[in-house]
């Protein structure tokens, strides 16, 4: 099977859809071919990828104009959710989210315009279309009338590199985008009513878009490799994950699989891998959010029922098996 990769999500930091991209694409039987605009620098575990890059400014513009004369045999994956729309072969669309257009106030406007103007097109052309979580797949239903029968299910997981190990540390930890979508100012505002003395609050990630104003008190650690970021999951005392919108929500996976108490809102794919298995509070609703932060902080027993649930319920979630799912998505599509 000839694979064509849109492998614009790997370009810069390795996050969020960037993840789910190399994760599937080692995966892949065969060396799949990654296209990019900008030059990959990390390329770690991609070492039967090939590669090519056609520099150019804008990511969007490549995309449309340069991507179909590079993706002309075979099959394409778009891990992006979008298409050119000159495109001439099959094609797999990947749905992560829609926060561009539920949330458009939260997103730079290259982000939206690169999104929101081809989506819709996009997902009338795509031969089989991927949702990363039933959420994502019944909002493509529900706007834009995709039928059921052309949308598969392909989680996000975790592999056996996230693994519980260690005793834990005094602080409790976020990662994910330094931006208000993730929840942040409800975290902020919770921190900042807890009584002394309290853990030290770690916020691990890139800055995105708007603004976050951060107390002095807490560490920013910027975005780290996947060791750092192991041993910071590891070692937390809580994760604490309170997104306003995800269409999976990658973080709580991984701190469960480390055996981290995960603390995180009803929101994208979490409650189908997190239920039972970590404190679950609705978006926004900060007295929850406190009450459990200051449960997990006080209750020691608690914290041991959560660190043995986590891993447990986070093997069911492998980028082995989604790397199967999106296998067998690629060869339909390519029939």
């Amino acid at each position: 099977m000839q694979v064509t990769i849109d492998g614009r999500a790997l370009v810069g930091n390795r996050t969020g859809i960037g993840v789910h991209t190399a994760e599937i694409a080692r995966r892949l039987d065969g060396s799949p071919l990654i296209a990019s605009h900008a030059e990959i620098a990390d390329r770690s575990g991609l070492d039967r990828c090939r590669f090519r890059v056609d520099p150019m400014l804008l990511g969007v513009a490549w995309q449309q104009f340069v991507l179909p004369r590079i993706a002309d045999a075979g099959v394409l994956w778009a891990p992006h959710g979008t298409l050119p729309l000159a495109l001439r072969i099959p094609s797999v669309a990947t749905l992560h989210d829609f926060s561009s257009l539920t949330m458009p106030l939260r997103h730079r406007l290259k982000t939206m315009l690169s999104f929101n103007l081809f989506i819709g097109r996009s997902l009338q052309m795509a031969t089989r279309i991927a949702a990363v979580s039933r959420v994502v797949a019944e909002e493509a239903v529900r706007w834009f009338g995709v039928s059921r029968g052309r949308i598969e299910i392909v989680p996000n997981g975790v592999d056996d590199f996230f693994t519980p190990d260690g005793d834990e540390d005094d602080y409790v930890l976020f990662v994910g985008t330094i931006e208000p979508r993730k929840g942040l100012d409800d975290l902020l505002a919770v921190w900042d009513s807890l009584p002394a003395p309290r853990p030290r609050l770690v916020l691990c990630g890139d800055a995105g878009w708007g603004n976050v104003k951060l107390p002095r008190d807490a560490e920013v650690t910027g975005y780290v490799d996947r060791a750092r970021l192991r041993e910071l999951y590891r070692h937390a005392r809580a994760f604490v994950y309170p997104s306003r919108y995800e269409g999976f929500g990658i973080p709580p996976l991984e701190a469960m699989a480390c055996g981290t108490p995960v603390i995180a809102t009803r929101t994208g794919a979490i409650p189908e891998y997190a239920e039972g298995a970590a404190l679950l509070i609705d978006p926004g609703d900060r007295a929850a959010l406190r009450d459990a932060l200051v449960r997990v902080l006080r209750e020691p027993s608690l914290r041991r029922e959560l660190r043995g649930l986590g891993p447990e319920r986070a093997r069911i979630y492998t980028w082995d098996r989604s790397a199967a799912l999106m296998t067998q998505l690629l060869a339909e599509a390519e029939r």
